[in-house]
């Protein structure tokens, strides 16, 4: 029976450093705050669409105030309302503007968001839907390390 030759390779432990090295700095995005505000905007997305009530909730800040003087109680109501009443939730967000204080604890975000009982991928999917169409206008503040929506006003928007 002919044997097989085994080829041994061998890195060298500084190559394969610098190997992991650049596959972390490529693969991962920097932690800014920005970027720290656009992952709670997704988490907060998908929150709402896997209808999980108590995870999008977790996402409003114990001193939050809306455009009506409502609470957080009455926001908590408010989100787990919608939910519940729709049995399937699909939106398409769109960040129009992030703006940090100087300490980069406070934010503003100008947010539109396309809601729709059926999936939708694109804007023009979205617009043959009877999707619902607003403009959001939140204030985040850092909250035990994590960002919260801390103030929100809302209005409907006409799509273009």
């Amino acid at each position: 029976m002919p044997m097989k030759k085994i080829y041994k390779v061998g890195i060298r432990p500084s190559l394969l450093a610098a190997i992991l090295v650049l596959l972390c700095s490529c693969s991962s995005q920097p932690d800014t705050p920005e970027h720290r505000i656009r992952e709670m905007l997704r988490e907060a997305e998908e929150a709402v669409e896997t209808r999980s009530i108590f995870s999008a909730r977790d996402y409003i800040a114990e001193r939050y105030q809306d455009q009506y003087g409502r609470g957080k109680k009455s926001a908590d109501r408010l989100i787990s309302g919608y939910i519940l009443r729709n049995k399937s939730i699909h939106l398409l967000t769109r960040i129009q503007d992030i703006r940090l204080n100087e300490a980069g604890k406070q934010a503003e975000v100008t947010l539109y968001v396309g809601m729709s009982g059926t999936p939708v991928d694109d804007n023009e999917q979205l617009l043959m839907t009877r999707a619902d169409f607003y403009r959001f206008d939140l204030q985040l503040v850092v909250e035990n390390d994590q960002w919260r929506v801390a103030a929100a006003s809302w209005q409907p928007v006409r799509p273009n």
